[in-house]
């Protein structure tokens, strides 16, 4: 067996829209193969970035990073009749579909990895590793560089951040730690076991330690949490001159503002880099400061942080104490995480779904199973007053049989309009658009879904009456019940799932928790009251 690789770095004249390709070709092997591929990427306009390479035998694998104007499968088709009909290539896009060819790359030569980090970000990377076997990832864990091992933590979710923990050695997972700036590691620090934890903080350095220490007083789920304190500082006192000479030794993480305190640490105003360079070098910064639009203390929640910034559209927050101190600052860049994480939370809440700790590639099936199971037990149990419902009217069903046709239409009807309403209003309270303490707010809210659910109940009513006429042979009685159920249960249905939202915001419970399933089953059983209970006096006494 031969091994060989080749690292470039070249770069062609390419024209029109280029995107990232990742190439895996299996080929004979002969010489001049590189050159070959090579000189067929120049011609199509391509930039080589990097190309690593094994032969077994007569055999040769390939992996490519291209910079192409050409779609994947065109790449494809051109590389495959330039090396011949015995050439099998594989190309797409880099990201998910470009990982699993760097999985299946790396899974036969895990030790390529390390030339092969140079040239992929932290997410890329991470995506390739979790979908290798278990064991092949524990042998790349440990050979990663820190610089890059300290990126894909960053973003592991929690069972695969213990994975790491399990594999690598205390040494190296410090001094990847070591790499992120200090809100960053502690919010890889907080995922954790607490011994674990200690045993890492002893081995940071001294400065990021001291740091990390200060933040991790706060939970993760606060602006305390994810401020970051890596910012220029100065005294009202100082001069501009003083400023641009801070900023030049690049030792923040936040390089185009300067917090100005006063000589107690109280938060004097903000200067931006735009107002130093045009300033006079002798001028004082307390003449520059603008107090900010906003601040927050460092137990507000990461929600109430991220709503604010949006509110005010600014893209940095002071986070100050009761005093007025400034502790740190929470950037846009951090408030894009946040609204990341809660827009993945709230999903998986809508659909009646504990929120996942673990990307879905890394679960097992048993972790699906426990995550999924008991919130469908629970709705069972409810719906089962439902049933209960239902059969409380057997003798009414078995006399119209026709009356069963229509429970379908109208519960589907209600969940339906039940979960348009909550929806509307989870994104509203989200976004800040309406206050859960507001009196004005909830009485409009109200008012406004009854009036709209009383336009959408009507025209579904006259509908589902043509329709019930239609179905049932004529049933005048029959129709008028589908059709005043309708109406009923669609006012119901909305006011349900607009005020229940609130109300679960109004306990500090996550809104989106009772949004999905929540509304639907409560639906249901409205629908089976009004429309059993509408049947039994309108068609039974009728006829």
């Amino acid at each position: 067996m031969a091994l060989y690789y080749v690292v470039c770095a070249a770069r062609f004249k390419g024209s029109g829209r280029v995107a990232k390709l990742v190439v895996l070709i299996d080929t004979p092997d002969r010489p001049g193969l590189l050159s070959e591929i090579t000189g067929l990427l120049h011609r199509l306009g391509a930039n080589l970035v990097t190309s690593l390479g094994y032969a077994v035998e007569d055999y040769a694998r390939l992996l490519l990073i291209v910079d192409s104007p050409l779609e994947p499968d065109e790449l494809k088709e051109r590389i495959e009749e330039q090396l011949g009909e015995d050439a099998e290539v594989k190309a797409a896009p880099l990201g998910p579909e470009g990982a699993e060819l760097l999985a299946e790359f790396l899974h036969d030569k895990p030790g390529l990895v390390n030339l092969l980090e140079v040239y992929l970000e932290p997410p890329d990377l991470l995506d390739a590793l979790l979908r290798l076997p278990r064991d092949v990832r524990r042998r790349l864990y440990r050979v990663l560089s820190a610089q890059s091992l300290g990126g894909i933590m960053l973003l592991a979710d929690e069972a695969t951040l213990r994975e790491i923990a399990e594999s690598v050695d205390l040494d190296h997972l410090a001094k990847a730690i070591a790499t992120l700036d200090p809100d960053e590691a502690v919010d890889v620090l907080q995922k954790l076991p607490e011994k674990l934890r200690r045993q890492l903080l002893g081995r940071l350095p001294e400065e990021l330690r001291r740091e990390a220490l200060r933040l991790l007083r706060y939970p993760p789920d606060t602006a305390g949490g994810i401020m970051t304190t890596s910012i220029p500082v100065l005294r009202a006192g100082d001069t501009v001159q003083q400023a641009l000479q801070l900023l030049r030794r690049g030792d923040h993480d936040v390089r185009d503002t300067i917090i100005v305190v006063d000589e107690e640490g109280h938060l004097v105003g903000l200067v931006t880099v735009d107002q130093l360079l045009r300033a006079s070098p002798s001028e004082k910064l307390e003449k520059l400061a603008v107090r900010p639009r906003a601040t927050v203390e460092p137990e507000v929640d990461r929600e109430e942080v991220a709503r604010l910034m949006l509110r005010y559209d600014i893209n940095r927050l002071p986070v100050v104490d009761r005093e007025g101190r400034f502790l740190g600052i929470v950037t846009v860049e951090d408030v894009a995480d946040v609204l990341a994480e809660e827009a993945a939370e709230d999903i998986a809440l809508l659909g009646g779904l504990e929120t996942p700790r673990e990307r879905y590639l890394k679960a097992s099936i048993f972790d699906l199973f426990k995550s999924r199971l008991p919130w469908l037990l629970l709705i069972y149990a409810i719906e089962s007053v439902t049933a209960n419902i239902i059969k409380g009217y057997e003798d009414v069903i078995q006399r119209i049989a026709i009356l069963a046709a229509f429970i379908p239409l109208v519960m589907d009807t209600g969940g339906n309009v039940g979960s348009q309403a909550s929806s509307m209003i989870v994104r509203a309270l989200a976004l800040g658009e309406i206050s859960e303490r507001s009196r004005h707010d909830i009485v409009y809210v109200f008012l406004k879904e009854l009036a709209t659910a009383t336009l959408i109940g009507s025209t579904l009513a006259l509908i589902g009456f043509g329709f019930a006429m239609v179905l049932s042979g004529g049933n005048f009685m029959l129709s008028l019940s589908v059709a005043l159920t309708l109406l009923i249960v669609t006012i119901l249905a909305d006011i349900i799932g607009a005020t229940l939202p609130i109300i679960a915001r109004r306990l500090g419970a996550d809104p989106a928790a009772v949004s999905g399933p929540f509304v639907t089953t409560i639906v249901d059983i409205s629908v089976a009251l009004v429309y059993m209970g509408l049947a039994t006096h309108l068609v039974l006494k009728a006829g």
